[in-house]
């Protein structure tokens, strides 16, 4: 089931004096088909508070609406970049083709049907600024699905503090080629002086982040992940990135062998990124295995599916599990029964909590470092909210509207900002902006 969102943000008018500047980010966007979604993605990049980009869209021999969306972006925004392949080609040619027409000293990954935090680059380019690093990324939280809503990449590492990724961190991460809990999934922003004249793996449809990921650390690149959730990951039965098969699954482990190889040359003597390789390759062949028995079970080759069964055991709890995740979700969604009405999320720091005229039923979050909550918290149970119901948000002073930021979309939303926060303020043109007179 999609999340109810009736509302999508989308990006306020670009500041002329800033479009001459040249790009300091560029960033690259493949869409196939992604129409549904596209202006969503587009504007919650071109309405950044770092202006200084560049957003260069791929559109890969979409059969859909996808085109026109983008021409009358382009035409209302020079920043975007539009260029049309006349064949599909997947993913990685068509970012391939980004990346050779980026001009920016970094480039940002952002997926066609996914969002940003409203100063995701900005954040993300001050903190890698500070710490010296080639790549930084951060946490992802998931939306658009009633069973995924609210999870992030790193809900089982309790890290508050940025942390260094490593490659054999990146390929322990990745167990079975296209894991959730994947550094793989991740959408850095890579220097482009590292990144030089590496591409995309062209034969993979599926693991072709992780890839590049691992060519990057193997070079020599420093990889910092930030705790803050500013990517939002959309969830949906289009996405093809938890579409497994046979041929994809061999095709990783390809890639995997060949990367192996080269790097078991080059550092004999480290002893953990071999361990790493190995134990990823070892997920990858049981991945091919239970893809295998998959086709047989769907070809009704029930001879071939129990001899597998027979010579590798283990297939058949990977196959009860694969039945019991299969049917927890049609039961939560069968449960789900979506609110008719909207309902009204406060985001207010406390000591301003009490001053704002809610209904007795809205749902209170106190928000701001005097709140206490993380941003992960908070993106966590606001994709949440918006996978149950449509929601009128009213969100109070610049604590208010940063958190909108980590709202998928929304039915209304009111903004309330004091003359002085108001001047400066970066607000969505589908928000309602109140002005109140400063506080003294």
């Amino acid at each position: 089931m999609e999340t109810l969102l009736s509302g999508a943000r989308t990006a306020p008018p670009p500041h002329p004096e800033r479009i001459q500047s040249p790009p300091l980010v560029s960033v690259i966007m493949s869409n196939f088909n992604g129409s549904a979604f596209l202006e969503a993605a587009v504007s919650s990049v071109l309405g950044q508070s770092h202006q200084r980009l560049e957003l260069i869209v791929v559109d890969d021999a979409s059969e859909d609406q996808s085109l026109e969306i983008l021409q009358r972006l382009a035409a209302s925004d020079p920043r975007l970049i539009l260029i049309a392949l006349d064949a599909n080609a997947g993913p990685a040619r068509a970012r391939n083709a980004a990346l050779n027409a980026a001009q920016g000293e970094w480039i940002a990954i952002v997926d066609a049907d996914d969002l940003i935090h409203p100063r995701r680059i900005e954040r993300l380019l001050a903190a890698a600024q500070m710490a010296g690093v080639d790549m930084i990324a951060d946490d992802l939280v998931s939306f658009g699905s009633v069973t995924a809503a609210g999870q992030t990449l790193l809900k089982n590492v309790r890290a508050e503090k940025p942390m260094r990724i490593t490659s054999a961190d990146l390929i322990y991460s990745d167990t079975v080629g296209a894991g959730e809990g994947s550094f793989g999934y991740l959408k850095p922003m890579i220097s482009s002086d590292v990144l030089g004249r590496l591409r995309y793996d062209e034969t993979l449809r599926i693991g072709e982040d992780f890839d590049l990921y691992a060519r990057l650390l193997f070079s020599g690149a420093n990889f910092l992940m930030l705790t803050d959730p500013t990517y939002l990951y959309r969830r949906h039965s289009g996405s093809i990135s938890h579409r497994l098969s046979v041929p994809t699954v061999e095709s990783l482990i390809n890639a995997h062998d060949e990367m192996a190889k080269r790097e078991r040359v080059k550092r004999a003597d480290d002893t953990d990124l071999t361990d790493a390789l190995a134990y990823r390759r070892t997920h990858l062949v049981r991945a091919l295995r239970y893809q295998h028995l998959v086709k047989a079970i769907k070809s009704r080759k029930a001879l071939k599916a129990a001899l597998q069964i027979t010579r590798h055991p283990f297939l058949l709890f990977d196959l009860a599990a694969s039945l019991a995740d299969r049917l927890s979700r049609r039961r939560s969604k069968a449960n789900h029964r979506p609110l008719p009405l909207a309902r009204t999320v406060v985001l207010a720091s406390p000591d301003r909590m009490a001053l704002i005229d809610a209904p007795l039923d809205a749902i209170l979050i106190p928000v701001g470092l005097e709140s206490g909550t993380s941003h992960r918290a908070l993106a966590s149970r606001l994709a949440k909210l918006a996978s149950q119901s449509p929601l009128s948000i009213v969100a109070e002073g610049p604590d208010g509207l940063d958190s909108l930021g980590y709202v998928p979309g929304w039915h209304t939303a009111h903004l309330l900002l004091d003359a002085s926060a108001a001047r400066d303020a970066i607000v969505p043109p589908d928000v309602t902006l109140e002005v109140l007179p400063d506080r003294h």
